[in-house]
């Protein structure tokens, strides 16, 4: 009987240490520890690209979590490694002047298959634990890469390609910035963001693909055409696009309706959409009410197909007064050479005014609603780019000539 009174009492003593260094255990495990287990980070799971490393671990007296993609290409995993190193130092850094928290790093990534490239983007975000057990995140880094079917770093030129690359650069001579001292970029087939030191521009795929060569040491003129659009519209936009060149297509907001598809096809090919305003009423004789909703009418509908509101705004019959240009509030477009293809509808006609008046920096008013405009416009072009004229826009007409927009009249923007 003493012998298994002396069994059961060293059995349950064994119970008890055991019972009591399971306790002590959960008493040692540290509140990071507790937390990686109870609050894990959650990895994103588009990760098409890559053999994926995962990993978690605690350090500085805080929690990690890494995902990141392996590759062969040795470059490529250069670059990887190299950021995971960043995220590693600045998690360390972070970590000796938060003392009072639980810190935490996340180093995750995305990589998604496109059509003749892989996008990965790294991604690291570092911070600390809040009171409910959730992560707070305070530093946040990231590095967006573009590889080839041979896992290859692909520059922004072998994305864009050469032609788009050179017309990029015009956007941004116009700026006065350069691709020299550019610090990163993301690319997607809608949009390139550009990110310097102090500045970062964002350009859309449309936008860069209507930008147009053009040298502004040479003489320039801008062709506009109004009481658009019409059944001539895209025929007008072939035309100077066969030239390398731009139009001002000043749209009445009554016909945009009916012809949708030409607006956003001379738009898309890089031509300029402006407003002749709703109904091509006389403003000056009406109500400060009424040009409002002639020229607000004509915004909506026109922003409604090419996605922006008129930039540049020509009055019916010219007719301005000072009352109705502060009305407009944005530059108001006038012209230094007037074909009257209205009047005579004769394509020869329309040739010889536009040959015998032209000059550099003029401003030249047609109709894109004639036939015999086309025709005159036609010859002209053939000639005037023999004398080594360029075709541009009238908002590029302000731009090469560095002219800062006002609200005011113009009637031609010749060289200084």
């Amino acid at each position: 009987m003493k012998r298994l009174i002396h069994c059961s009492l060293s059995i349950l003593a064994v119970a008890v240490v055991l019972g009591l260094g399971i306790w002590l255990s959960t008493l040692k495990a540290s509140p990071a520890k507790i937390l990686m287990k109870e609050h894990p980070y959650t990895f994103s799971k588009t990760k098409e690209w890559g053999k994926e490393k995962r990993d978690q671990y605690l350090e500085e007296g805080g929690c990690v979590f890494i995902s990141y993609p392996k590759t062969k290409a040795k470059e490529t995993a250069k670059v990887i490694s190299a950021f995971l190193e960043e995220a590693k130092t600045e998690y360390s850094k972070f970590a000796a002047e938060n003392t009072a928290d639980i810190p935490r790093l996340a180093i995750d990534y995305t990589a998604e298959k496109k059509s003749d490239y892989t996008a990965l983007t790294l991604t690291y975000a570092i911070g600390r634990y809040k009171e409910d057990g959730q992560g707070e995140d305070l530093l946040l880094g990231a590095q967006h890469l573009y590889l080839d079917e041979k896992n290859t770093i692909l520059d922004l030129e072998a994305l864009l390609g050469a032609e788009n690359q050179e017309k990029l650069k015009l956007l941004l001579d116009r700026s006065k910035l350069s691709m020299d001292d550019l610090e990163s970029f993301i690319y997607s087939e809608e949009q390139v963001v550009l990110k310097w030191t102090e500045e970062e521009r964002t350009f859309t795929m449309d936008e860069i693909k209507r930008a147009g060569k053009v040298d502004p040491n040479k003489p320039m003129i801008a062709f506009t055409f109004d009481d658009g659009p019409g059944k001539y519209t895209e025929q007008f936009a072939d035309l100077l696009t066969r030239y390398n060149g731009r139009g001002t297509f000043f749209m009445l907001g009554v016909n945009v309706g009916n012809y949708k598809e030409s607006v956003e096809y001379a738009y898309t090919q890089g031509h300029e959409i402006a407003s002749h305003t709703m109904r091509h009423k006389n403003l000056n004789i009406l109500s400060s009410s009424e040009v409002e909703k002639e020229v607000n009418d004509a915004d909506q509908i026109i922003q409604s197909v090419i996605g922006e509101k008129p930039k540049l705004v020509r009055p019916p019959y010219g007719n301005a007064n000072s009352k109705v240009t502060s009305i407009i509030n944005r530059p108001v477009i006038h012209w230094s050479l007037d074909t009257e293809d209205w009047r005579t509808r004769n394509a020869e006609a329309v040739k010889n005014a536009i040959l015998k008046n032209v000059s550099d920096g003029a401003i030249i008013l047609m109709h894109e609603i004639y036939q015999s405009s086309y025709d005159g416009l036609a010859l002209a072009l053939e000639q005037l780019a023999k004398e080594g004229y360029q075709f541009v826009s009238v908002s590029e007409l302000l731009e090469y000539r560095q002219v800062q927009a006002e609200v005011k009249a113009y009637h031609s923007i010749p060289p200084q």
